[in-house]
């Protein structure tokens, strides 16, 4: 590779891994108080893994940076200068590439351990919602003592190594503009991508609007990271909500089994997506009707790619060991008129929760069956390992149903 062209690659790899530091600096300061307060907790949740993202994308391109260093010798210095000087430059380098690295996988590590506050934190890492990020070392399923160790010590180096890296950043700074506009020996044009051959008015115009387009960049990044979540339950496909052959069909389009709740003091909707029902009603046996509606838990989801992608974990649902919740009627009681009381079991991860406030109203060849239900998670079984106080999310989820039904 030519000089000129390892410039600019090389001043490309600066400027993508100086936009993203900059960015997650400013993410992190935000994150540090967001966290502790209630009404920013939930907001801060979801920027904490765009901060994830972003310390990854850092760890990637500083790998790249590093290897192009190895593979291909930097352009020789503009002038010599005091010994001094040219070893100060060769360790302040050395320790860039090492905090740049260094950063990422202490945070990688915190992570892994799924620890935090004493207990374990079941929480995944989501590469900007497009994929799931592995857990090093499998810390995630070690001993809790193990866990707690790493994530107390990787925590203490993250926070010490993101100091260093402010402090030194803030003397490579000092350093740039001594040469700029002290010594004027033109070092900081050794940043603009135009190739040295180039004009000299070309190639400062490249470094002043570079070094512009980074700072608008990691403030674009910041700003819209920091923005409220647009986000909402995905539509109901009515092909996913079916009913069982010879039994009251459901009218999708009218139906739903809906949840709502907290997470870290902010209101979430979702709802199942996914479900089928097997409802037999017989107006002059009551006695002899069943309702019965299997749901796929898989299928749970509020419109947040953290939530969607927490919810069918181990910890929640579990949906490889227990892929769907049943409820089945236990007792259908005539009130007034054509309005009935219906009593059931929700059985969830195999525990039976008792719902009793269902009202089933029947007319003719149509009814309605509706209500509401309160699901204590640890009686579920939900985030018990996480969050068994209900810090994070509340300990009591509503379930509302509506389903209306027409005659087979």
């Amino acid at each position: 590779m030519r000089p000129e062209r390892y410039n600019t690659a090389a001043v490309l790899l600066h400027w993508g891994i100086a936009t993203a530091i900059i960015a997650n600096i400013l993410l992190g300061w935000w994150m540090h108080e967001a966290i502790e307060a209630v009404e920013t907790q939930a907001r801060a949740t979801i920027v904490y893994q765009v901060h994830k993202s972003i310390g990854l994308s850092v760890l990637v391109l500083s790998l790249l940076r590093l290897l192009l260093r190895l593979l291909l010798a930097a352009p020789p210095p503009l002038s010599s200068g005091p010994t001094w000087q040219t070893l100060a430059a060769k360790f302040t380098h050395a320790l860039f590439y090492g905090l740049m690295l260094g950063i990422p996988l202490s945070g990688w590590l915190m992570v892994s351990a799924q620890w935090r506050d004493g207990a374990p934190l079941v929480v995944p890492t989501l590469w900007f919602g497009l994929f799931e990020v592995p857990h090093l070392f499998g810390l995630a399923t070690a001993d809790a003592a193990v866990r707690a160790q790493v994530y107390e010590i990787s925590i203490g180096s993250h926070e010490l190594l993101a100091t260093a890296t402010l402090l030194l950043l803030a003397l490579h700074v000092a350093a740039a503009l001594k040469h700029q506009f002290v010594d004027r020996d033109g070092l900081l044009l050794r940043m603009s991508p135009v190739p040295e051959k180039t004009a000299s008015s070309l190639r400062h115009w490249g470094l002043w609007s570079g070094l512009a387009v980074l700072i608008l960049a990691a403030a674009g990044i910041t700003f819209q990271a920091l923005a409220p979540p647009a986000a909402g339950p995905a539509d109901t496909d009515t092909a996913d909500i079916v009913a069982t052959p010879g039994s009251w069909p459901v009218v999708a389009t009218e139906s739903a089994i809906a949840f709502n709740g907290t997470h870290a003091g902010t209101p979430f909707n979702g709802r199942f997506t996914r479900w089928r029902s097997n409802i037999l009603l017989n107006s002059v046996q009551m006695e002899n009707s069943r309702i019965e509606v299997t749901v796929f838990t898989d299928s749970a989801t509020d419109g947040v790619k953290l939530h969607d992608d927490t919810l069918p974990g181990k910890e929640w649902f579990n949906v490889v060991q227990y892929p769907t919740a049943v409820y089945r009627s236990d007792s259908i009681k005539k009130l007034e008129g054509n309005r009935y009381a219906v009593s059931g079991t929700l059985t969830i991860k195999d525990r039976p929760i008792q719902v009793d406030n269902l009202i089933l109203i029947l007319g003719g060849s149509e009814a309605q069956i509706s209500g509401s239900a309160i699901v204590s998670r640890s009686e579920a079984n939900l985030g018990m390992d996480s969050d068994p106080s209900g810090r994070w999310v509340s300990s009591e989820i509503q379930v509302d149903v509506v389903a209306k039904l027409r005659a087979p």
